[in-house]
């Protein structure tokens, strides 16, 4: 009899570590992280109305809740802002790799891509770049300043 027991708690502690074990891995997949390195942005480009210059960034992609997103950080791994991710369906027929990654000027270099192919999904990311009319513009308008204070600070 003593020995009946003793199997049964032995067994019921290895389902709840089997258990426990399984839950862990649930949470990871769902929390998922891929370091997909360093991505050369070939532009200066805007989001958030805010202006980011042209260069490497380190970018990862992550899920939260089951919402895609791509993070991007600059060159001293400070993050600078999550972006979310567009999803459409793969039907590729290969389906025996991680992912792909793939960085690409789209529409007369009007944005710039990030896309990641994995398995089951397409995700991507659009950046607006800026155009080159609009960084003269500011130039010029910087300068104008600059000319407005030098005469105000020699009178």
């Amino acid at each position: 009899m003593k020995k009946i027991i003793i199997s049964i708690i032995f067994i019921l502690l290895i389902s709840c570590i089997f258990y426990a074990q399984n839950d862990k891995n649930t949470q990871n997949i769902k929390n998922e992280e891929i370091n997909l390195g360093r991505v050369y942005f070939p532009k200066v480009f805007v989001h958030a109305k805010k202006d980011y210059n042209r260069g490497i960034y380190r970018v990862k992609f992550t899920k939260k809740d089951e919402i895609p997103y791509f993070i991007i950080l600059n060159k001293k791994k400070e993050l600078l802002f999550e972006e979310m991710a567009i999803i459409k369906p793969y039907k590729g027929k290969y389906k025996k790799f991680r992912y792909r990654l793939k960085r690409e000027m789209l529409r007369g270099y009007e944005y710039f891509r990030i896309k990641l192919t994995r398995p089951d999904n397409f995700y991507m990311a659009y950046f607006l770049i800026k155009k080159k009319e609009k960084i003269k513009e500011e130039k010029k308008i910087g300068e104008k300043v600059e000319k407005k204070e030098i005469k105000q600070v020699d009178n």
